[in-house]
């Protein structure tokens, strides 16, 4: 290991032997001098020569240098070079220095050092005599006696059942004070900390041999008390600006109000057209399994490979949403296609199940469709074997961000041909849990030798249970069979009782899983939103449209939909014993419910607004159902087991539903704003500014609910980790959306930010915030609230067109609207204002 001294000399460190070589330059030429003799070696030659020390040396790139049991070469040196810090990004995972060039002057000397060090250790002293004065310096954390001590009795670390990931952790610990004679035990654990005479301890991670744990220490209280009671009375302040009569809040509500009743008089709005949505199930001439035993196989327990018990059903359709892109094939259900691959693999190895969606992959494959057969990419060796290998391994060669579509697809083949093979293989169905396990692993039928006495029994029951299922398709007798499952069943029940879920929670998750209930809800809110936009438009220009009564028809399907949405999220609560909004996907589905809430909020206030709130649960929920967010059901690491995580996670992801509202009736107003003319200038005036005042009302409200879920996300890490805030950067980015949206509800009062092209613009650019503190975090950057790992994916083509088409729709709103402006003067008509609601 090369160490650079001063940026002019540097050693060697090699088990505590560390000869300086100080070097010197004279008219161009480099001399160096160690400390040490040195032996130099001619590469050509062979021939030696011994050096005393500090005698110089000029460096040649044909020789060894020898000090001790040290030998190096010069491959290059640079008579005009100097050392430098630059600049690593630190990989994940790993461990790196942080370092400081320092510049120390005392009287007239100064000089130049390089210090190194990192949070958490004790920084090393580094030196320098200046002007007769020794110097000290270093970089890093400092030790601080506590006035009592800790003495640690017992770690435990709970996993989850059969898997290595943690369920929660705690320290046993005696908290001893000799000074007021106080020893008393205490249980430090995530989100339940240790506090005594100011101090407070965290219980913050763990050794890796699980012998001793690592607890973080926070002695603030006084910074704590003021920064808690600063959160609280500006939550106060923002909640009575909702109620006081005299807040702009309160006059935009006013305002809205009055408009409406105004443009009742001009306009009659609302139809609703509902179309259903036929659901066709394709016949299979295949000869199909008996359906009830079916059912009762998809409530067979299986452990997944992180633990979690779930029935077959939920493993399955995980599965063929993984392999296939289908929750069926040809019409049968999963449960049924996973069984039958456990009974028949070499059948279902013919029949195309693996979705290939690049075309020339399928090429390369000799696929015809997009679905291909596993025997046709895992062949005999004779025919070449597995036909994705050396593709496979060129497309894992490939940094991740340079990857193509191609690349990417063979990836994504090749983890879906393994999960099949995995599943012909039976390696899926651990359905027998090893008696008496400390960490209650259940096995599959490859391993049952792990069972001890019940292996025999397992590998019998397990054979004969298969062999029954192929028998009564024959004979159409299905007693046996059940026989079999039902001891299956009662083995679990036997040697794991206290671990598998109710029968009634066990039956709720096969629904969920085959109602699909958000991606239905998707379809439902799409078409009534769509419905609603197209005629509320179609009633905008032609007034005369009656829809009173389709209007209430309605805002009856609205709320059934609503009803049906927040139903799903309490049966995903109870299935997964936590609050829906801990992954991705949970989120995503949890925004769709706020944005459909907001416009059911918003309802008297607009009916386009409940049109536009529905369009745009719709693209959530569609975007939740895409194949890279997954909707699987996990458990949750240790820091999410708080009730915070419901207050902190619900406030700030429904406060998206109300920007995302403002942004889209943003989009609607420049849209309005290009399609005014002389005649229609009355209606479409009403409109805009009846948006105009809805988008204030939800922006303001946004603002407040991200604000106060950011105070609330402060207490939880304080609680959690011992700091409220520590510039993570979804931390940042949540301020940074706070920053952006105060200014935006303060427009009004600055002149040349006013006017309802100012606020629609604001409303629509600022949700670029938005999107950068849920999307960019979550995926593009590490952080303690990221989903993303390793190099980020490169930003979707998607992203770009976007990006256009929003700058050449505001640019065509800017042009139209200072053209009316002209008009307005020119013909005296009135403008819209909506700075000054009262």
């Amino acid at each position: 290991e090369i160490k650079v001294f001063d940026g002019i000399s540097f050693g060697f460190e090699n088990k505590g032997f560390n000869p300086d070589l100080n070097f010197s330059e004279d008219n161009g030429v480099i001399t160096f001098a160690a400390s040490e003799p040195v032996t130099i070696v001619d590469m050509m030659s062979n021939e030696s020569e011994a050096i005393a020390p500090d005698t110089p040396i000029q460096p040649n790139g044909r020789n060894i240098y020898q000090i001790k049991n040290i030998s190096f070469v010069f491959k290059q040196f640079y008579p005009a070079g100097r050392v430098q810090l630059s600049y690593m990004p630190q990989e994940n995972g790993g461990f790196s220095y942080d370092a400081f060039l320092a510049k120390i002057t005392a009287e007239n000397e100064s000089t130049e050092i390089t210090v190194s060090g990192t949070n958490g250790m004790v920084g090393e002293p580094h030196y320098v005599f200046l002007s007769g004065a020794e110097i000290k310096i270093s970089y890093g954390s400092k030790n601080i006696e506590l006035p009592f001590s800790l003495k640690l009795n017992d770690f435990q670390l709970d996993r989850y059942p059969g898997s290595n990931s943690p369920s929660s952790y705690a320290s046993e610990v005696v908290l001893i004070d000799k000074n007021d004679g106080i020893e008393k035990p205490f249980r430090i654990f995530m989100n339940n900390i240790l506090k005594y005479k100011g101090f407070r301890f965290f219980q913050s991670s763990y050794d890796q041999d699980e012998m001793g744990t690592v607890l973080s220490v926070n002695n603030d209280l006084i910074g704590t008390s003021v920064t808690y009671f600063g959160y609280l009375i500006l939550a106060i302040g923002m909640v009575l600006t909702l109620f006081n009569r005299n807040s702009r809040f309160k006059k935009l509500i006013r305002a809205s109000a009055k408009l409406h009743e105004e443009k009742k008089k001009l306009l009659m709005v609302f139809l609703i057209g509902f179309s259903g949505i036929l659901l066709s199930a394709q016949s299979s001439a295949q000869e199909r399994l008996d359906k009830n035993h079916v059912q009762e196989f998809s409530q067979l327990l299986i452990q997944n490979n992180r633990g979690r018990i779930e029935p077959v059903n939920t493993l399955a359709s995980d599965i063929l949403r993984k392999v296939a892109k289908k929750s069926n094939i040809n019409g049968i259900p999963a449960a049924e296609v996973f069984l039958e691959m456990n009974i028949n693999p070499e059948k279902w190895k013919n029949i195309p199940l693996i979705k290939v969606a690049n075309p020339e992959l399928r090429s390369r494959l000799g696929a015809t469709g997009n679905m291909v057969a596993f025997n046709k990419i895992v062949t005999s060796q004779q025919s070449g074997g597995y036909r994705l290998s050396q593709m496979v391994q060129q497309a894992y060669a490939v940094s991740p961000a340079k990857r193509n579509k191609l690349d990417k697809e063979i990836i994504n083949v090749d983890e879906r041909v393994n999960i099949l093979m995995n599943v012909f293989l039976g390696n899926f169905l651990t359905i027998f849990p090893i008696p008496n396990h400390e960490n209650n692993k259940w096995v599959s039928y490859q391993n049952t030798s792990s069972l001890g006495e019940n292996a025999e029994w397992a590998e019998n029951t397990y054979n004969q249970y298969f062999s029954s299922i192929i028998q009564a398709k024959q004979n159409g007798d299905w007693r046996s069979p059940n026989g079999y499952l039902k001891l299956l069943k009662e083995n679990q029940n036997k040697y794991a009782s206290h671990i598998v879920p109710s029968d009634t929670k066990i039956k709720l998750e096969v629904f969920y899983n085959n109602f699909n209930i958000f991606g239905k809800l998707s379809k439902f809110y799409l078409i009534i939103g769509f419905s609603l936009l197209i005629l509320q438009f179609i009633t905008l220009f032609n007034p005369k449209t009656k829809t009173e009564k389709l209007k209430m028809v309605g805002v009856i399907f609205a709320i059934l939909l609503f009803t049906a949405h927040t139903a799903g999220l309490a049966l995903r609560w109870y299935i997964s014993g936590h609050a829906p909004w801990s992954n991705g996907y949970e989120s995503m589905i949890f925004v769709g419910w706020a944005t459909a809430l907001s416009g059911l909020i918003f309802i008297k206030r607009s009916q386009i607004t409940l049109a536009m709130t529905l369009v745009l649960a719709a693209l959530t929920l569609l975007v939740a159902g895409m194949s890279w967010m997954s909707p699987e059901i996990t458990d949750l690491v240790p820091v999410l087991k708080s009730y915070w995580l419901i207050v902190h996670v619900a406030i700030i992801t429904a406060s998206y539903g109300f920007l995302g509202i403002s942004a889209l009736l943003g989009t609607l107003n420049l849209i309005l704003i290009i399609t005014r003319s002389e005649k229609n200038n009355t209606r479409i005036n009403l409109t805009i500014k009846e948006l105009a005042y809805i988008i204030q009302i939800a922006l303001i409200i946004g603002l407040y609910m991200i604000t106060i879920g950011s105070f609330i996300g402060g207490v939880w890490a304080n609680e959690s980790w011992g700091r409220y805030w520590g510039w993570d950067p979804k931390e940042t980015w949540a301020l940074v959306t706070v920053l952006v949206y105060s200014f935006i509800i303060h427009m009004h009062k600055i002149k040349g930010f006013r006017g309802t092209f100012a606020l629609s613009t604001a409303a629509l650019v600022s949700f670029s915030s938005v999107l950068m503190t849920y999307f960019g975090v979550n995926y593009y950057l590490s952080g303690l609230h990221s989903y993303a790992q390793g190099e980020p994916a490169p930003v979707p083509t998607g992203v770009y067109i976007a990006v256009i088409v929003v700058f050449l729709l505001i640019l065509s709103a800017y042009y139209y609207e200072k053209m009316w402006k002209t008009k307005t003067k020119m013909l005296s008509i009135p403008d819209i204002d909506i700075d000054n609601p009262e």
